[in-house]
């Protein structure tokens, strides 16, 4: 059968504030405080915790041992002075379906990394990053060259949008004419437009966009 009910109520209040249920736990000066728990009944389905709007009585939020769902209501808002941290040992997903808002913040934090171009094969670059910074094999590039190399990198695809510019341009005029994506890699040519070779390594920024 079902379960019997608890419930708990105070007076209400046609004028003041209605009035407030207070669940307080043991203090403990010199160790730990006590706790407050809140437990659903189990089942072949197991209880949540429901808030209720006291107007219309619907739910418009729910806890439950694997949902925090308070899609009942317009805006929700959390804040603090201090910090919020959110983690997750797989996926965050952020999803807004009119935007995603960063109210003019500074972002930062970004995956970023550095590598060397043929440092264990010609042509070739491993570098597991959102963005970074690569260093071309060739110190001296010659005039009207193009410098063509595979950067392996598992953050990208085939529909992946890789952006490039030129960080240091090695005494020259590296010019980048292609950057195509493929899985797990992506293609890039560098031409030399200077009249005279490179006098050293020019560097590239990357940026990964997915």
């Amino acid at each position: 059968g079902t379960g019997g009910a608890v419930t708990l109520s105070v007076g209400a209040s046609s004028t003041a504030s209605g009035g407030s249920i207070n669940l307080h736990s043991g203090p403990a000066p010199s160790g730990t405080g006590g706790n407050i728990y809140l437990k659903p009944g189990d089942g072949s389905t197991d209880g949540a915790v429901y808030f209720v709007n006291p107007s219309t009585g619907s739910n418009y939020g729910v806890i439950s041992d694997s949902t925090v769902d308070f899609s009942g209501l317009s805006t929700v808002s959390i804040s603090t002075t201090g910090t919020i941290d959110m983690s997750s040992s797989t996926t965050v997903t952020i999803q807004g379906t009119g935007g995603v808002d960063f109210a003019d913040s500074y972002a930062y934090g970004f995956e970023t990394g550095t590598a060397t171009v043929g440092t264990v094969t010609s042509g070739e670059i491993s570098i597991n990053k959102m963005t970074g910074v690569l260093t071309s094999e060739f110190s001296n590039l010659g005039a009207g060259v193009t410098d063509s190399f595979e950067v392996v990198n598992t953050r990208v695809s085939a529909s992946s949008i890789v952006m490039m510019t030129v960080r240091d341009n090695g005494g020259c005029k590296p010019v980048v004419t292609k950057v195509e994506p493929a899985a797990n890699r992506f293609f890039v040519d560098v031409e030399n437009m200077a009249a005279t070779a490179c006098t050293s390594a020019f560097t590239l920024n990357f940026m990964v966009v997915n």
